[in-house]
């Protein structure tokens, strides 16, 4: 039931995030955070994303990144592709 609480957590603020930054538009905002361009989101990134949309603190900022790469990297190459983001 935590998990589902933490889950729950993470999509409001990214989603209140994307919303109030980007219009709503999930792929400029896949961009923006897409810092070195190379069409993926890595741990640092996430971070930064993580870091903006209010999820954790300078300790625990982290630990929430390496759960959503666990939930979504698919092919486990530590990063984010827009198409694993669409598949998660």
């Amino acid at each position: 039931m935590a998990r589902e609480k933490e889950r729950q957590q993470l999509t409001e603020s990214i989603t209140r995030l994307v919303a109030d930054r980007y219009g709503g538009d999930y792929s400029k905002a896949f961009g923006h955070y897409d810092a070195n361009k190379d069409g993926k989101i890595n741990r640092a990134e996430l971070i930064a994303l993580l870091k903006d949309a209010g999820i954790g603190n300078l300790l625990t900022r982290g630990l929430w990144a390496d759960g959503v790469l666990k939930q979504l990297d698919l092919n486990h190459d530590g990063e984010i592709s827009a198409e694993e983001l669409r598949s998660g």
